[in-house]
Order: structure tokens, then sequence, then C-alpha cells
């Protein structure tokens, strides 16, 4: 998403003329963590639960421009605020009001508290009381980037919360937003995260109508392509060479992943023909660490000045840091420079996405909306059915999305997740357990189907946002090497938070950027 974001704002308002822009994909499909596909059945999968906040202002600006604006029912339907929390206590779901604005005064005092089933009185007044000191805060003045040297939850109990209501659904969704579990929150995304939900409008999510990579990267695909720009699927990055001396990138190295066929119509996606000793381009399984290219491919050598001028890396951190080790005098080019060496301070952890294709209905109708606080490794789940047009009129019982991280399961198998995260679905007090047989799903049988990915491979990973990092996220302005612009929802930008906005944002900053070393104005968000 940031690399289109950046390819659109680099040719629009008068670039084309001034840039030729090449998306280098690694996979076939454009997208990356957050892309979806169709199955031979036309069954559709997508990595995890997405959605686009009300305060996702430049996403939306993006994809009106490509023709998908949020307020048109056929790719989006709003929550109109509607936020469901599993308290595991009291074995209920609850329905937290958010307030809307500054002067939502009642819902500053009340916050979904008064009827929430899972705390005593005296536990709501607390968190009622806390949450209009905290909210008037936020919504009156700004998130310093130096809370991110404090945990969120110490935060919080520093600020007046009492700690036994970190154990909440509704405190701990934070960070299960962020895939931070079991690690520590950087307060200062966790509450910038409380600000943007509290501003007017940002408690609204818009749900996709459909699959993501229908929704929003084929349109912002062609309106890429449109613009002029061009994109090589099935290319891999594998080696770079940079000049400490002139602070130049000097050449990459590129090797392809698979032969590519072309497919009518489709600009975001090719077909992929494998090649011997390539890591499979297929659903499933993924590979740990950094997939292999194929071993038959041979190498295609971009020269500065011939084959390129600027570079701008949409890569995420642990693929970066893979492509930067390559290169041959890693020490002084790499390492000697701060704004690179600090990369291998930065964490990551691997998303869960599990999703269930059930011949009977099992969550209630009403459920229209992600269910947050279920239990672990899984914590976030939605039935689609209840959502989703093409869904709801299918043939489907239900479809269920089941997202998290992996977090204290990651020594267990892919088997051993799957059960364990439907048998938590099949203990769930608002889940039909009579019309849910788990051996059954397990086993794919009397109409039961699933499918599972573990974003265990480096380019798939999301950033943890642990307390302390926030200074080792480069900034975009400090270019590391003269022609080397880093981009992604990883780097240090105006949205802390790893999500589809943080990456639109960082690839307009990175046009915005490159149009001013070539004269041009910044463009339009």
């Amino acid at each position: 998403m940031s690399a289109l974001s950046a390819g659109v704002h680099l040719l629009q308002e008068g670039g084309a003329a001034a840039f030729d822009v090449t998306v280098l994909c690694m996979e076939h499909r454009l997208g990356g963590k957050a892309a979806s596909w169709r199955l031979p059945d036309n069954r559709y999968m997508e990595v995890g639960f997405h959605g686009v906040f009300g305060y996702y202002r430049e996403l939306q600006t993006l994809l009106a421009r490509a023709g998908h604006p949020v307020t048109d029912p056929r790719w989006f339907t709003s929550n109109e605020g509607v936020h469901l929390m599993y308290e595991a206590g009291a074995r209920a779901v609850n329905r937290l009001d958010i307030p809307a604005g500054p002067l939502d005064v009642g819902a500053f005092f009340n916050s979904g508290f008064v009827g929430y089933q899972g705390m005593s009185f005296p536990e709501k007044l607390a968190a009622a009381r806390w949450m209009a000191k905290t909210g008037a805060k936020l919504l009156l003045g700004t998130v310093a980037p130096e809370l991110d040297e404090h945990s969120f939850t110490a935060h919080c109990v520093g600020t007046g919360l009492d700690i036994e209501l970190t154990r909440k659904s509704w405190f701990k969704y934070v960070l299960d937003l962020a895939f931070n579990f079991p690690a520590e929150g950087s307060a200062y995304v966790g509450m910038y995260g409380f600000q943007r939900l509290m501003g007017p409008e940002s408690s609204l999510v818009y749900y996709l109508n459909g699959p993501l990579s229908e929704v929003i990267v084929a349109p912002i695909a062609r309106l890429f392509v449109s613009l002029g720009g061009k994109i090589e699927f099935c290319t891999k990055a594998t080696r770079i060479e940079l000049d400490p001396s002139s602070r130049e990138v000097t050449e990459i190295g590129t090797k392809p992943m698979a032969a590519v066929q072309p497919l009518a119509g489709a600009v975001d996606h090719v077909l992929p023909i494998a090649m011997a000793g390539s890591y499979s381009l297929e659903e499933n399984p993924y590979p740990v660490g950094d997939p292999a290219p194929a071993s038959t491919g041979s190498e295609r050598v971009w020269r500065r000045g011939t084959d390129f001028d600027q570079v701008i890396s949409a890569l995420p951190v642990d693929s970066l840091r893979t492509l930067l080790s390559t290169t041959s005098d890693f020490d002084q080019a790499v390492l000697g420079v701060p704004q690179l060496r600090a990369l291998w301070a930065l964490r990551s952890v691997a998303s869960l996405s599990l999703r269930l294709w059930l011949p009977q209905k099992v969550m209630p109708s009403d459920y229209a909306t992600v269910v947050m606080g279920t239990p672990q490794p899984c914590a976030t789940l939605i039935d689609y059915t209840n959502r989703v047009s093409e869904l709801a009129n299918g043939t489907w019982g239900s479809v269920i999305e089941l997202e998290g991280q992996e977090g204290l399961h990651a020594g267990l198998s892919d088997q051993a997740i799957v059960r364990e995260c439907l048998e938590n679905l099949a203990g769930l007090p608002f889940v039909d357990r009579t019309k849910l047989d788990v051996d059954q799903v397990l086993a794919q049988t009397n109409g039961n189907k699933w499918l599972f990915r573990r974003n265990t491979a480096q380019h798939m990973r999301y950033l943890l946002m642990d307390p302390g990092h926030w200074k080792y996220r480069p900034r975009q302005d400090a270019r590391p090497y003269a022609n080397l612009t880093l981009t992604g929802d990883w780097v240090n930008g105006t949205q802390p938070t790893a999500s589809m906005e943080a990456a639109v944002r960082t690839g307009r900053v990175a046009a915005t950027l490159l149009r001013a070393d070539a004269g041009l104005p910044a463009p339009v968000a």
C-alpha cells in the first residue's frame, strides 16, 4: 500500500512528466500482509480483519480518487460507532459508547460502563472518572512521542487508572489491535489510539463490503497505472550496493520468484508460474524468515544513473535488514549510518489469521461488527455473513474470521493453534455450540472448511510497538543515503500505529520529498 501511495502521489499533478515510476513486487499480488485472494471455488481469503477507521483521512481521500469512496455502500458499510467487547469474567458481550467529540460529556462519564457486564459498580465509577479526565486531556491536547519510553499500562495506572481495570477487554483491545500480546505496548501508540478513537467521527469504522484487494488495492493500482506507473510482479530485490563515500545507492540486484502470466483486466495481481528452487507463492505454507527466489533465475542488475535515479523502499523492517546486509561494506555502509544501524533495535511479530466457512449459522445475526476481547491467541473475531453482501446472500451459514498473533503460541504447530482457536470459539456464550462441531471443522468434513495463515515470513510481519521503540523508527526526511527514501507503516510518521493509513501517509511523504528535489510542489493528500 505504501509503494502504491508513493507512486500515485509522485505521478499526480504534473509528476508524470518528471518521474518514470516502477513498483517491484516480490509476490504475484500487491497488498502484502493486507492482500486478499480468491480460491478456486470463488471463496475469498484475506489475512486478518481490516477496516477504514474514521480518522484514516488520507486513505479515504485516496480511495475517493480511485473511485471507491467509503461513503459508497457498494464498497463499504459503517459500523455506526458500535464496538463490541467480550468480557470473559462475566461471559458477556458489551457495547461500548465511545465519545463522539469534546462536547459529548455524557459519553465521557458513561463510556459504556454504566451497563458494562464484568465490572463492579465501584469499578465502573472509577473507569468513568479516569476516562472523563483522560479523554478531556486527549481531546484538548496532543500525545507526546516522549510517552513512548513508558508502557501503556504503566502510564494509565500512573494517571489514575485502577490496576485491576487493565485486565478488562475494553482496556486490552488497544494492545490487541496492535498485535502486541503478550508484550507491553508503547504508551505513545496506545494513547494516540485512544485519542483518535475519541475524535469526531473517529469511532466509526467503515467495513469492507468484499475482499480487501478488490475493494481497496485494485482501484488504487488502477489509478497508479492510469497515471503512467508500471508494476513488475514476482521480482525480489536480493542485493543492494551502498557507497558510503558518495552516500548513494549504486546498484540493486533482483531475481525472479516465479514466471508471470498476466490476467486480463487485472492490474493488482498476476498468475505465477512456479520456478525451481523458489518458495511457494501458493497460500500455504508460508516460510519462516526470508523467502528464497528461484534458484534457476538469473540476476538482473539495476545501476544508478542507467536504470534508476531514486529508490523508495517500502520493504518491512525485517526484509529491509536482510537486503541491507548484502551490501559489500556492511560495517561502514550500514552500521556506520545511525539511521540504518537503529533498524536492528526494532522487533516484529507474526500475525495469525484463521477463516472458517461453516454450513450453519453459529453467531447472532445482529453481531455485525468485530467482537474484541475473545481468548488468545485470536482476540478478534467477526462473522462476515452479518456484514458483507456477497456472504450474506451466499450459501454459507457463517464465515468467521479470527485474528491475532503468535505471542505465547509461537512454539505450537499450526494444527494445535487451529484446534485451540476452534475450542475457544465453541466455548463462547454467544456461539451456538450445537451447530459447531470442532472435530468436523478441523477435519473439514460435513461442509466445513477453514484456512489458516501464520505470517512468519519477513515481509508479512508487523512491527512490535513496545516501549522505547519510537526513537529507532527512521524519520523519512533524514534519508540515510541521498537517493534512498524509506516508507511503510513502520517508519516514524504522523500515524504511529501500523495500519493502511500509516502506509498511505508515509508513501505521500516519500513522494513529497522526491517532488521537492525535482522542484515540484507537494502532492494533494
